[in-house]
C-alpha cells in the first residue's frame, strides 16, 4: 500500500542529527577564566545527580525522557516513511489508526496523524532543551540546536510520507 518515499530522506537526516546530538556533540559551552568547558548530553547525564538543573523535570529529561523520546521518534516515523504499511494489518499494526483504512482517500489523514505525532516529539525536545537551560540560555552548545533541528527535519520527512503503492485502495 506504501513505498519508500522521498519522505526518508529528511526523517533519517533529522533522526541522525538527534542521535548525534545526544552522544557526540558539545550540549554546554563556557569559558572560565582562560579555559574553555564543554559537556556533551552524556556528561550532563554522567553528572545529573551532581548539577542544578532548573527543575526535576529537566533532571528527568537528562536521565531518560530524551532517550525515550528520540526513540518513539524512530519507531514511529522510519516505518511510516520507508513504506513499511504494505497491508491493512501492517497498516493498522504500524500506525494505531483504528477509523481510517489506509486509501488514496485517507492518505493525507495518515499522513497528518504521523506527522502530529513528530511534532510533539519535537516540542517535547525543544521544552526539554527549555528546562535545562532556563537558568542561562548562554551556555547553549551546538547539541540542543542539532536536536531540535533534527526533530524538525523528522516532522517534514514525516509530513512528506512514503509514496503510494500501485496496489493502494482507492
Amino acid at each position: 500500500m506504501t513505498a519508500v518515499g522521498l519522505g526518508v530522506i529528511p526523517a533519517a537526516l533529522g533522526i541522525v542529527l538527534e542521535l548525534v546530538a545526544l552522544f557526540a556533540v558539545p550540549w554546554v559551552t563556557f569559558t572560565s577564566g582562560t579555559a574553555s568547558v564543554s559537556m556533551t548530553f552524556l556528561d550532563l547525564l554522567r553528572q545529573s545527580d551532581a548539577v542544578r538543573f532548573s527543575s526535576g523535570l529537566a533532571t528527568s529529561y537528562v536521565q531518560w525522557f530524551a532517550f525515550l523520546v528520540t526513540v518513539v521518534t524512530m519507531a514511529s516515523v522510519l516505518p511510516w516513511t520507508l513504506g513499511a504499511l504494505r497491508t491493512k494489518r501492517s497498516a493498522f499494526l504500524l500506525s494505531s489508526i483504528r477509523r481510517k483504512e489506509l486509501t488514496h482517500a485517507n492518505f493525507w489523514w495518515y499522513r497528518t496523524v504521523f506527522a502530529g505525532r513528530a511534532t510533539v516529539m519535537l516540542l517535547l525536545h525543544a521544552a526539554g532543551v527549555v528546562l535545562i537551560f532556563a537558568r542561562n540560555f548562554s551556555l547553549l552548545g551546538l547539541g540542543p540546536y542539532l536536536l531540535v533541528g533534527g526533530a524538525l527535519l523528522v516532522v517534514v520527512g514525516a509530513a512528506i510520507g512514503p509514496r503510494k503503492a500501485p496496489g493502494m485502495p482507492r
